[in-house]
């Protein structure tokens, strides 16, 4: 397995193997400071790496986001992985790791293929049953007494 990072007109400015480090990927993001990250179903994670090919760190786990199918930048910044195991399930994170909370569909999906974020909100889901699923992720703001 390799990532090939191409420039705006499709030349390319690095490659680099990541075998040693992903077992089955199957999503990738990328933020503003150079870093890719890759959901890895099999490892129940994504990987992290910068543009020169430096593994960088771990998100998420077994137990945690297992089986993911996709990860997602918010426009907030947050990592959101998607997984559907069991259920549909999506794991959000800070860029840094840190657990910031989970949500769960009581919806039982067919085998989901790719989950996509839209600007507003909203996480888009393809399932096997050739049907799109909407869900809204919106952030309610604790209320102090």
């Amino acid at each position: 397995m390799r990532v090939v990072i191409f420039d705006m007109m499709g030349n390319v400015l690095n490659k680099f193997s990541c075998s040693r480090y992903l077992e089955f990927p199957n999503g990738v993001v990328v933020n503003d400071q150079m870093e890719i990250f890759i959901s890895d179903n099999r490892a129940h994670c994504v990987k992290v790496f910068d543009y020169q090919g430096n593994y960088l760190r771990q998100i998420g786990g077994e137990g945690v986001s297992n089986f993911p199918i996709g990860v997602g930048l918010t426009a907030s910044g947050e990592i959101t992985i998607a997984d559907n195991h069991n259920n549909f399930n999506l794991t959000v994170f800070s860029q840094a790791g840190q657990l910031l909370g989970a949500l769960e569909s009581k919806v039982k999906h067919a085998q989901c293929f790719d989950v996509a974020l839209m600007k507003d909100g909203s996480i888009v889901l393809a399932s096997k049953d050739y049907r799109l699923y909407i869900y809204r992720y919106v952030k309610i703001p604790n209320l102090s007494l």
